[in-house]
C-alpha cells in the first residue's frame, strides 16, 4: 500500500510537470505561433530576399488554409525594409529574430 501512494504521487508530479511544459513554450514566444526563419529561407542560404520572404508567407497562408485554420491577422505584416536593418536587401537570421522580438511587444 505505501509502494502505491509513493507510485501515485511520483505519477501526479510527474503529469503536474508535463502540463506547465506547453505553457512555459508559449510564454516564450508572447502565446503567439512565431515562425521560425528556417521556415522562410526556402534556398537555404541563411539570409532572406523580399521576394523569399513574400513567397514564404503565401505558402506559409496556404498551409494554414489548407489545414482550416483561422487566417487571424493574415494580412498584417511589417514591410520588408523595417526587418532589413542595416539597408543592404537580405535579412539575415539576427535581423529576423531582432524583428520578431520588436513585433511581440
Amino acid at each position: 500500500m505505501q509502494m502505491l501512494t509513493k507510485y501515485i504521487r511520483v505519477s501526479l508530479i510527474a503529469i503536474g510537470l508535463l502540463a506547465t511544459v506547453p505553457v512555459v513554450a508559449s510564454a516564450q514566444n508572447g502565446g503567439r505561433d512565431m515562425p521560425k526563419f528556417e521556415s522562410f529561407d526556402l534556398n537555404n542560404d541563411g539570409t532572406l530576399t523580399e521576394v523569399e520572404l513574400n513567397e514564404a508567407r503565401e505558402k506559409r497562408v496556404q498551409e494554414r488554409k489548407d489545414d482550416g485554420r483561422m487566417l487571424k491577422n493574415v494580412k498584417e505584416h511589417y514591410e520588408f525594409s523595417k526587418m532589413d536593418a542595416n539597408g543592404d536587401g537580405v535579412v539575415d537570421k539576427q535581423e529576423f529574430l531582432d524583428h520578431q522580438t520588436r513585433r511581440s511587444r
